[in-house]
């Protein structure tokens, strides 16, 4: 990716002094004092889903997208022996539903997406117009979302070219899509009293944003675009990673005649952090320690060395895969930390940990939270399941289904940023079993957290120069009291009934609507 690079001498040596009295080792602590619990619920009404979007909005979750069950347990993992487009992902697969689920009810109410455009078509005439060529917003695969206030943000995701003609070949989408997610909400629930219409969809495209498996973050004013490839017909070559995190603005036109243009998102996209030239030619992927999909990409804090303050930032811990043999997949087990509101030692708006080891251990997507202990500077990760039980695999691609967990302890304060991980026993969290066993679960899983939870507020720079606090999605440990913390719901994901099942299908694995409560206890 490209170097950020300070060129100012004087600032470059400020910052080089103001590193070399960072402190040079990790504080000392007696160690976590919460353990981990992960317990089934009685909550069984949610709809089977995997890789799709999602809002919250109080107690009602808005999902749509992804893939599930249609036939035959076929929303499961994409088959890794197929052609990678109708036979590895079937188009019958992909969810076409937008469900409201009520999480304090266990109650559902769906509409599919033909169902919705009769709704606009009679009732918000310039939503319907709006929604011509951006309906795989709402129909596809692992795409990259972010809620921000009451708008979701969803930015690509892979699948058919055409959905009535699967056969013509499957892209990435470089769509943008910005969803007032009460409106919708309201709109799937048959409220259209409560639906904005001017505020309900806003729509638009932008190639350097054309990404599948990555994550959507904010930082400040940006967005982020990190990590994922371009896969299908659409990529030069067929698959091409992103290499970088491409930041981006999203607002829509604001009308002066054509009222219209406020469903039209005005994108604009600023150079992308990354350690190579250019991250767009092909060359970047053997190149780029960015070259990572569908891995944890966490929000995160750090320090700013520059004047103390705690400014938001995003960690990349693994991901897939390195650079090399396609008969030897491996798992990159390293991190990286990007802070684009200040940078290091190097010049650079990102710091690669190269000593942190993730050893295998829950390397793919999969729900995660963060909470940040200030007494002692130390922010605390934990990655729920997934893909990565420490073993590599026989036939050399990546290791099997977890129900494992790691907890990553990060000092936000030293310099330069470093991360150690330890594996949370017992073996298996999510069934209950001193072996870490089948079903599995945690890949491509989301957790809703619990809102009444305090979080950390971050420092950001205002355009006017003064600076002013903005909470971030990181708990406040010193802000809870009671021995007994609920963090919220794991939900949906991949539940695989093999280690290895390299499948959809029976036996192999399927689109999970399991509801597991996560909680955290004092020792």
């Amino acid at each position: 990716m490209k170097t950020y690079v300070l060129k100012l001498a004087l600032l470059f040596f400020g910052l080089s002094l103001i590193y070399s009295c960072g402190p040079l080792d990790k504080p000392k602590t007696e160690g976590f004092p919460y353990e981990l619990e992960i317990n089934s619920t009685e909550l069984i009404n949610a709809p089977a889903l995997q890789s799709f979007a999602h809002g919250v909005y109080g107690n009602e979750w808005l999902l749509f997208a992804g893939r599930t069950n249609q036939s035959n347990d076929n929303g499961g993992l994409h088959n890794l022996n197929g052609n990678y487009t109708n036979k590895s992902f079937p188009p019958l697969s992909y969810n076409d539903s937008i469900f409201v689920y009520n999480v304090s009810t266990d109650t559902r109410t769906a509409i599919s997406i033909d169902q919705m455009k009769e709704v606009l078509k009679k009732n918000f005439k310039s939503n319907y117009k709006a929604m011509k060529g951006f309906e795989n917003v709402f129909r596809n695969s692992n795409s990259l979302v972010r809620q921000d206030g009451d708008y979701l943000y969803v930015v690509g995701g892979f699948g058919p070219q055409d959905f009535k003609n699967p056969a013509n070949g499957y892209i990435t989408y470089d769509h943008v899509g910005r969803i007032h997610v009460p409106s919708l909400i309201s709109l799937v629930k048959g409220n259209y009293g409560g639906v904005l219409a001017a505020e309900l969809f806003a729509f638009g495209n932008h190639k350097s944003l054309t990404s599948t498996g990555g994550e959507l973050h904010k930082v400040g004013v940006n967005f982020y675009v990190v990590a994922g490839h371009c896969f299908g017909n659409n990529c030069k070559p067929f698959q091409k990673y992103v290499d970088a995190a491409y930041p981006f603005t999203a607002t829509p036109y604001q009308p002066k005649k054509d009222l219209d243009s406020i469903h039209i998102l005005n994108i604009s996209v600023s150079t992308p952090i990354t350690d190579v030239i250019d991250p767009t030619v092909p060359v970047a992927d053997d190149l780029s320690n960015f070259r990572r999909r569908d891995g944890p990409v966490i929000p995160s804090i750090y320090k700013s060395p520059a004047n103390g303050k705690i400014q938001e930032g995003i960690a990349i811990y693994s991901g897939v895969f390195k650079a090399g043999n396609d008969n030897n997949l491996q798992a990159w087990n390293d991190a990286i930390y990007l802070h684009p509101s200040w940078a290091n030692s190097e010049g650079r708006l990102f710091t690669e940990d190269k000593s942190y080891n993730q050893n295998n251990f829950n390397v793919y997507s999969c729900s995660s939270f963060v909470l940040y202990d200030s007494s002692s500077e130390l922010s605390h990760t934990f990655l729920l399941g997934g893909i990565g039980n420490g073993k590599f695999s026989k036939n050399g691609f990546l290791s099997g289904f977890t129900n494992t967990a790691v907890r990553i302890e990060t000092n936000i304060g030293q310099y330069p940023l470093k991360s150690t991980h330890e594996l949370i026993e017992p073996g298996n969290l999510f069934t209950k079993n001193s072996e870490n066993k089948a079903p599995f679960y945690g890949a491509e899983a989301i957790l809703f957290a619990n809102s009444d939870l305090p979080v950390v507020s971050a420092w950001i720079s205002k355009s006017s120069g003064a600076w002013g606090e903005k909470e971030t999605e990181i708990i406040d440990l010193n802000k809870i009291k009671t021995d007994e913390i609920f963090i919220g719901y794991v939900y949906g994901g991949i539940e695989a009934f093999r280690s290895n099942p390299g499948t959809y299908g029976k036996t192999f694995s399927r689109a999970s609507n399991v509801i597991f409560k996560v909680t955290l206890k004092k020792k």
